[in-house]
């Protein structure tokens, strides 16, 4: 049959085994990837920002939702006061990064200090020192173009909660982290959806913003995401007294954003999903040895009941897509610049299955 596949306002059309009339809706940070999932299993998927898509779960116009951001409190009470006092249940598909391109001359090295005071407008213009000292010998000038979503979205929470972890100018003039941050550079240009922020990143000279890198390489901006900065410590071996020593130094080192990169930031033994914000918090900002330091994961949210849900019909093809999430869909997340999840994340997401009742 033929299904509809919804994704950034574009339908598409594919021939594919039908799943009856299961739909999610939500964070475009994963959207190529269910895209491609759903093109397998005859699902739609709109994506339309993590604050929508957590509307529709609680609306209960979708079966299942795509978010990057976990539920405030409020929208947990919403949702349990108007589907049946049913919970959300977390279950993450991937692991991603948030890249910066810039629409500069050449690839920029930036580091967390630098990016919290550029996207709250301490730093306003390429040629500031501060940058300059991140890139010697690179001719900048002009203002800084300041791209971000326009819709409530799960990469902008996760991109501030990096910049909570690392940046003092962050915390002071635009606050903790959320789907939608009150962001203070005064050169702001808002946009919908992942897509939309990459296209304005395209579109402006001199502009900077933050998405997935899927969505920043079919913008063609690959080659201009940024090397993020972050402190490692690095064994040397130096003379001393005639003898060859081990010493520890700490070095600022800079790192794009690749599969690899982003795998080495998931160093949980044991992940628990009952603390799906801890999960996300884990992976910010990581300390671990090569990790991308802007690596976050995507979740898809399930009732805790579809009968109480009002959503009985749908469970069977929601753990269908779930299974498929954890088996073979999980091969075809590196293409789109993802990582596959490892072993301590496949395992609770497995296990939170069985949490799902009828």
């Amino acid at each position: 049959m033929l299904t509809s596949i919804v994704a950034g306002g574009v339908a598409v059309m594919a021939a594919v085994p039908a799943l009856g009339a299961t739909s999610g809706s939500g964070a475009t940070f994963p959207q190529l990837v269910y895209r491609d999932w759903c093109q397998q299993l005859g699902c739609s998927y709109t994506g339309k920002g993590s604050s929508g898509g957590i509307r529709d779960f609680i609306a209960g116009t979708v079966d299942f939702a795509g978010t990057d951001a976990i539920m405030t409190g409020d929208q947990a009470s919403s949702l349990a006061s108007q589907r049946g006092g049913v919970k959300a249940l977390y279950f993450p598909t991937l692991l991603g990064a948030i890249s910066i391109p810039t629409n500069t001359p050449s690839r920029l090295r930036l580091d967390g200090p630098v990016l919290g005071q550029i996207f709250s407008g301490v730093i306003t213009k390429w040629s500031d020192a501060r940058i300059k000292k991140l890139n010697p010998g690179k001719s900048l000038s002009g203002d800084i173009t300041v791209c971000v979503r326009a819709d409530g979205s799960g990469t902008s929470n996760g991109f501030s909660l990096y910049l909570e972890k690392v940046s003092k100018d962050f915390k002071s003039r635009v606050g903790n982290a959320s789907q939608s941050p009150n962001w203070t550079a005064p050169k702001l240009v808002k946009a919908p959806g992942n897509p939309g922020v990459a296209q304005c990143v395209k579109d402006n000279a001199g502009s900077i913003g933050y998405v997935d890198l899927g969505d920043a390489t079919n913008a063609g901006l690959a080659s201009k995401v940024a090397a993020i900065g972050k402190y490692q410590k690095m064994t040397r071996v130096v003379k001393r007294g005639g003898k060859r020593v081990k010493r520890t130094v700490t070095k600022e080192v800079f790192i794009l954003p690749s599969p690899k990169t982003i795998s080495a930031a998931a160093q949980l033994k044991r992940v628990d999903l009952t603390n799906p914000y801890g999960v996300q918090r884990s992976l910010v900002a990581s300390p671990a040895v090569g990790a991308y330091p802007i690596t976050i994961t995507t979740f898809i949210l399930a009732y805790s009941d579809y009968s109480s849900a009002g959503k009985s019909g749908s469970l069977g093809d929601v753990r269908k897509v779930l299974n498929y999430a954890y088996g073979a869909g999980q091969s075809s997340v590196s293409k789109y610049g993802f990582a596959p999840l490892p072993a301590p994340f496949l395992n609770a997401g497995k296990a939170q299955l069985s949490k799902i009742s009828k």
